[in-house]
């Protein structure tokens, strides 16, 4: 007779093996019912593992090429979509085989990937029927809950007591700061001898520490220095340069910079776990994390007491503004229950800090890079902050006067082109209540999206849909569309005119892809259909900073393009020496292969929070107007 445990073993087995084949066929019945494409991913019972959970994204690389070597009759219809960011590896050809709304079927889960407009303006707009996969977010409440790990109720809260801070009044300070920042940035470039032209490798770390600086300032009220600068009266808090207070082993900005580069570790990692990891990037990490925690947990009693006392803080003040919801005088103090617990706020604050730095400082990172790759479209950059500025200098700039012709010319094209070819999120995570089913209607058809389905709103796919974008044959490659191609000019108005667009070109009605209203840029920059462009989200969870975003973005490339221009380094090719004696056809061949290498570089982006360069960077020299080598004599 078997022993106990091996009849446990057994039967174990057969619930096991029972449970998946059930389970499969109850989704291919849903996906059936559907009415749209669907296949069955079977990688899910070869290697017994979540692919949509943390265990497959960190231990894909292993499972792969096993899984690649199995006969292609067996794989090909599914294994594509097993590989995390499928969509950024494949683009829209990864979407063409199964059309821009299909199915995967597992034992498990149905997936829905969107790359179809109409479909992801009716997911958008109706929150409740297709709420945000609230699960994935669970893991940025190491500070408390926030915005992005609620739903319901409790995210009409939160979102109700963080919103009001989003305004043009402090619109008109990020542009201030902005432009402050980035003539410390351009100071740190440049040289202390001020000629620049040195081959600048850590431009990603720069524009990273650039949004640092800005949301520490508005944020907390901390102002941070850039190497050289020298601290006013004003700059003279405890948190400002690198000086250490008591209590901690890392300054305001070492801790909250290293928590941003080793996020991962804090948010994959138990704390109690990650203190004992003896590897140098998990110590920094749990380091960082202290201190940060320290510093959030100073901050808060600090504005608490302000609160408290009935003053007043300059600036934006994201973790103040907070505090005051909780502590003023018609809440707390009157006994009532407040709306947000301490965890709350510090939760809120947290998550702003990381969807406020790292995405906007990739945005201006990967658009100096195609600017530089693209000469062209940085001259029309040049021209234009000379129509709008002239030479007057950066801390004098108007905002209310200039933004909207920020955002309705070239430059806005440019951050929205960058944004269109690399969005922060490649797939935006919905789902289906499990309660039921829910219906959209898809080019006049009716569809059922089965209860419990997991939704990717397909932002690579959509945003490169030939069906909603101006397109002309690409000039830098083979293919039929340029869809693949930074091209701001797209969204000049000339060029859909010239080139036309299928579905409405102006979105007259409220604005849902995060542009300015008016004139100015209604009648400059071409408007998407809705759901085709979908970088900061849409409908009612669209992302709450977007135009703060934006402001940064275009600000910051404004005082880049003023006075300086960008180009690739050529370094691994030829030294200074070589470029100096060579004609202009030798350095037009030569910038080629700097473009080619600098796409080729940018393709090898992957997502871990955002879609970013990690590791590696493209190398780039900045030099004053008319000291250019290369970009004046390339004509794209």
């Amino acid at each position: 007779m078997l022993p106990t445990y091996a009849i446990a073993l057994i039967g174990l087995g057969i619930w096991s093996v029972y449970s998946n084949i059930s389970g499969l066929f109850k989704n291919i019945a849903a996906a059936k019912r559907s009415g749209l494409p669907w296949t069955v991913v079977q990688a899910h019972q070869i290697v017994a593992v979540d692919l949509h959970g943390i265990a497959w994204l960190l231990t894909h690389k292993l499972w792969l090429p096993w899984l690649k070597r199995l006969p292609k009759a067996w794989t090909e219809s599914w294994l594509d979509y097993t590989t995390p960011d499928w969509h950024w590896k494949l683009l829209y050809d990864g979407v063409k085989p199964k059309g821009d709304l299909f199915l995967t079927v597992s034992p498990g889960t149905i997936q829905a990937w969107v790359a179809n407009a109409e479909a992801i303006h009716q997911i958008t707009a109706r929150r409740e029927a297709f709420p945000k996969q609230i699960e994935k977010y669970k893991v940025l409440e190491i500070f408390g809950r926030n915005i992005l790990s609620t739903e319901g109720n409790d995210w009409k809260q939160h979102r109700k007591i963080t919103s009001p801070g989003f305004n043009e009044k402090n619109n008109v300070l990020i542009f201030a700061e902005t432009a402050r920042q980035t003539q410390g940035m351009l100071r740190k470039w440049m040289g202390a001898d001020g000629t620049g032209n040195t081959t600048l490798k850590e431009v990603p770390t720069d524009t990273e520490r650039l949004t640092l600086h800005i949301i520490s300032d508005v944020g907390f009220g901390v102002r941070l220095l850039w190497p050289g600068e020298e601290p006013t009266e004003k700059d003279k808090g405890i948190y400002s340069g690198d000086f250490l207070p008591k209590g901690h082993s890392m300054g305001f900005e070492k801790a909250l910079s290293t928590l941003l580069q080793r996020i991962n570790w804090i948010l994959l990692v138990p704390g109690w776990l990650l203190e004992w990891i003896p590897m140098h990037s998990a110590r920094e990490a749990y380091e960082s994390f202290i201190n940060w925690r320290q510093y959030m947990h100073e901050l808060f009693d600090q504005k608490v007491k302000e609160t408290r006392e009935g003053l007043k803080t300059e600036g934006m003040d994201i973790l103040g503004s907070l505090v005051k919801s909780s502590y003023g005088d018609s809440s707390r103090e009157k006994g009532e229950r407040p709306v947000l617990s301490d965890s709350d706020i510090l939760g809120n604050a947290f998550v702003m800090i990381v969807a406020g730095h790292e995405t906007t400082a990739n945005n201006i990172h990967f658009s100096l890079v195609e600017l530089a790759i693209s000469p062209k479209s940085q001259r029309l950059v040049q021209k234009e902050v000379h129509n709008i500025f002239r030479e007057e200098p950066p801390e004098k700039w108007d905002y209310d006067s200039s933004i909207n012709s920020l955002l309705g010319s070239i430059i806005g094209a440019v951050m929205n082109e960058q944004l269109r070819l690399m969005a922060p999120i490649t797939a935006l995570p919905k789902c289906v209540t499990k309660e039921q089913d829910q219906m959209l209607i898809v080019d006049g058809k009716k569809i059922t999206l089965p209860a419990g389905t997991m939704i990717h709103l397909n932002t690579v796919g959509v945003q490169r849909n030939p069906r909603y974008w101006p397109t002309q044959p690409s000039k830098i490659s083979d293919r039929s569309d340029d869809l693949n191609d930074f091209k701001p000019e797209r969204w000049l108005v000339k060029a859909v005119d010239e080139h036309g667009v299928s579905g409405p070109v102006y979105n007259e009605e409220k604005d849902e892809f995060g542009g300015f209203t008016g004139q100015d840029s209604h009648a400059k920059l071409f408007r998407p259909v809705k759901g085709s462009y979908i970088p900061f989200s849409e409908g009612p969870r669209s992302c709450l900073g977007r135009r703060l975003a934006q402001v940064k973005v275009m600000a910051s490339l404004a005082v880049i393009f003023q006075l300086y221009s960008i180009e690739l380094a050529v370094d691994e090719w030829a030294t200074d020496d070589q470029v100096s004696k060579m004609s202009d056809e030798g350095k037009r061949i030569l910038y080629k292969k700097a473009q080619d290498a600098a796409r080729k570089k940018m393709r090898e982006a992957t997502s871990l929070i955002t879609l970013k360069l990690h590791p590696g960077f493209i190398p780039v020299r900045v030099v004053k107007k008319g000291e250019e080598r290369f970009t004046h004599l390339i004509d794209n």
